[in-house]
């Protein structure tokens, strides 16, 4: 029987260690969210309203911003079985053949993560504040977007989709349902936000790597009004 040579053993500690550590660091697990609860339909409708001034002085918590990524596009119903041709139609957003191609990107001061609706999690992007980009380009940007402490931004992915002006379109639908699914969390929630278009589309497919099938929608800052 062989003894590990300590040093070796240190070795192999410290990797198991940092491997351990760029995992956790790489995926963020989310508060579970909540299926019961919250604001009666009517009154979140009637409170929805769009909302530019946000508070510096306050922060969204895990917690609040998993709960509405979840109401956005997250796994409503857990136990849907895989249909034959695809995935179970298990999402909180209905896209038009189940093709469930809108993703999620969460733009913070301290990086960029995407959001998992399978884990329910944020798979780390990018660190440092890009926020910028969602405010938009060089020639028309909204400075209101940088005192949110979060964006969501909203890519359709036609990767594995057929081509042509379809299903661009019907991404486009997707996205705006997606999109109102936020919203309403949010007035559900006491959150503030606005939907735009407006941003530095390009620059945000150079950040986080997309391709010309993968396409920034548009997007919704959130946070707390003053």
């Amino acid at each position: 029987m062989s003894i590990m040579n300590p040093f070796v053993r240190l070795v192999v500690t410290t990797t198991v260690i940092i491997t351990f550590l760029n995992m956790t660091a790489q995926e963020k697990k989310l508060p579970a969210p909540s299926f019961n609860g919250g604001m009666p339909m009517n009154e979140a409708v009637a409170n929805r309203h769009s909302t530019r001034v946000f508070d510096t002085a306050r922060d969204i918590d895990d917690a609040t911003l998993g709960q509405l990524l979840w109401i956005t596009a997250g796994v409503n119903r857990p136990e849907a079985k895989s249909e034959k041709e695809g995935a179970p139609a298990n999402r909180s957003n209905p896209t038009a053949l189940n093709r469930q191609e809108i993703r999620l990107f969460v733009f913070g001061k301290d990086g960029v993560w995407e959001y998992i609706p399978s884990t329910h999690s944020l798979s780390h992007i990018k660190d440092g504040d890009h926020r910028k980009l969602v405010a938009g380009n060089s020639e028309f940007s909204q400075d209101f977007v940088m005192d949110a402490p979060y964006s969501i931004v909203f890519v359709a992915d036609l990767t594995n989709l057929p081509a042509g002006e379809p299903t661009k379109s019907m991404a486009l639908i997707d996205a705006g349902i997606a999109c109102e699914n936020l919203n309403l969390g949010c007035a559900s929630m006491g959150v503030a936000t606005v939907p735009r278009a407006t941003m530095d589309s390009a620059g945000i497919s150079k950040l986080l790597g997309l391709t010309a099938l993968q396409i920034p929608m548009m997007n919704n800052p959130i946070g707390y009004t003053k």
